[in-house]
């Protein structure tokens, strides 16, 4: 069994892990969560020793706040060095009325070699410029790695420009998560600057739904952070009902 792999069951009955290496490792709270305060002492233990032994970057984490574990795990992983990132909202859509409802757009993925990696992470960091979450502390080269570990082989197929008139507007990076068959998630989405306020935002989260349903997805999670309402007010307009309120942390190692 691969270190990895030991982590995961580790932490299997509570956490999902997220593998982001050799960047990070994430862990995201489960729905029926098994807790028990002194056990988990032992496990961030045993997460944090993992991190620094593969030297990576850092550590997320993903809390539930309406858990009655909430505020014992929030606290405990303050304790251990972790740092409040964000308070976000999650969201549920059934896809199984989802239609194409093109309206013009022509989608352009790093899979069809008409955009260049170096072009696609100028448009993403362009998009992410002026944004209502919070900031981040990634390059572009370190999101692009994320990407690449968490999707995996297909990558490059789900890192999408969105033009109108040859124009671009956004970017779109659905997949299916790592682990599930049928699990659609977004890595990112975003409108560019310039293009904001103009009704882009609505189509094109349902058009990402709709590539989601073909490739294989019956239901879509999607997740933003508290302080953005106008992604809420998206995921309102296309169907999307809230499924929990959420905290991240994050702990950096230092090598």
């Amino acid at each position: 069994m691969t270190q990895i792999s030991m982590v995961k069951n580790l932490l299997k009955e509570s956490f999902k892990v997220l593998d982001g290496m050799p960047l990070y490792i994430g862990i995201e709270e489960r729905e029926m969560a098994d807790y028990d305060q002194n056990n988990w002492k032992d496990k961030i233990n045993t997460l944090n020793d993992f991190a620094i032994q593969n030297k990576l970057n850092r550590i997320s984490a993903l809390i539930n706040r309406s858990s009655e574990h909430y505020l014992v795990l929030s606290q405990m992983l303050i304790n251990f060095g972790f740092e409040k990132y964000a308070s976000k909202v999650e969201v549920f859509r059934d896809l199984n009325d989802i239609n194409k409802n093109k309206k013009g757009y022509d989608w352009k993925s790093l899979s069809d070699y008409k955009i260049s990696e170096d072009e696609f992470k100028k448009i993403w960091e362009k998009c992410m410029y002026g944004s209502e979450n919070s900031p981040t502390s990634l390059t572009m080269d370190e999101h692009l790695n994320s990407v690449k570990n968490e999707i995996g082989e297909n990558w490059t197929k789900s890192c999408n420009v969105i033009y109108l008139e040859d124009k671009p507007i956004g970017i779109s990076i659905p997949h299916i998560e790592c682990g599930t068959v049928d699990k659609g998630r977004l890595f990112y989405f975003g409108i560019l600057p310039e293009e904001r306020g103009k009704g882009h935002s609505v189509s094109i989260h349902y058009q990402s739904m709709n590539l989601l349903k073909q490739m294989g997805a019956t239901y879509y999670i999607g997740i933003t952070h508290e302080t953005n309402k106008k992604m809420q007010k998206v995921f309102i307009k296309n169907g999307c009902s809230i499924k929990a309120e959420t905290e991240s942390y994050y702990k950096y190692i230092s090598n």
